[in-house]
């Protein structure tokens, strides 16, 4: 606490159920919000008044939205919403340009928005263990990034934009429908880039 204000809020697997608590908004000071490991359905709008938040996890839950306010949480470093039940991702994420760590693995997506390309200080993204049949070329921006984790989605072909990520050590593309990957792929490896792909899938030349 500083000054009496909370700056760490933390419910881990503390059983909660229903509706984040509208209440949460007027913690103007708080820096971490953990709430992982629960039965949480919904987060308020009012998440979009914390705006000194560097982390939120969310993780573990049964989150199938997530409100547009939060990109307003521009201070945000780590934005964890892994293992839910999301269905679409709110374009106003690309507004949260401080984001490094941006885990939505284990959810229902199907797509991933454009704006997803603003996140230009990204390093880590996981896209896991969705329903995602293509990605937006806007991903070739993000050239900060070191790991992308797409496994086990149903993509049937990959940006060649993706080769644009000039900074990326990992990639992992199994378990997907791809018959082929683009050249750039190829470009990756040669860089030193692990790319793990399922046996059988062909590099473009």
């Amino acid at each position: 606490m500083e000054n009496g204000r909370v700056e760490v809020l933390e419910f881990e697997d503390c059983d909660l159920t229903g509706a984040v608590p509208a209440e949460v908004g007027r913690l103007t000071a708080l820096r971490d919000l953990n709430l992982q490991h629960n039965e949480l359905t919904s987060v308020p709008a009012e998440i979009g008044q914390l705006t000194s938040l560097t982390s939120l996890w969310l993780n573990n839950n049964q989150l199938t939205s997530v409100p547009a306010e939060i990109g307003q949480l521009t201070s945000l470093e780590g934005l964890y919403l892994w293992d839910n039940k999301l269905t679409s991702v709110p374009t106003e994420i690309g507004q949260l340009t401080s984001l490094t760590d941006l885990s939505l693995g284990g959810n229902q997506l199907t797509s991933v928005p454009a704006e997803i390309g603003q996140l230009t200080s990204l390093r880590e993204l996981e896209l896991y263990d969705n329903q995602l049949t293509s990605l937006p070329a806007e991903i070739g921006q993000l050239t900060s990034l070191t790991a992308l984790f797409l496994d086990d989605n149903r993509l049937t072909r990959v940006p060649a934009e993706i080769g644009q990520l000039a900074s990326l050590v990992g990639l992992d593309l199994q378990h997907n429908k791809l018959t082929s990957v683009p050249a750039e792929i190829a470009q990756l490896r040669a860089a030193g880039c692990s790319v793990l792909l399922d046996d059988g899938v062909t590099v473009d030349e």
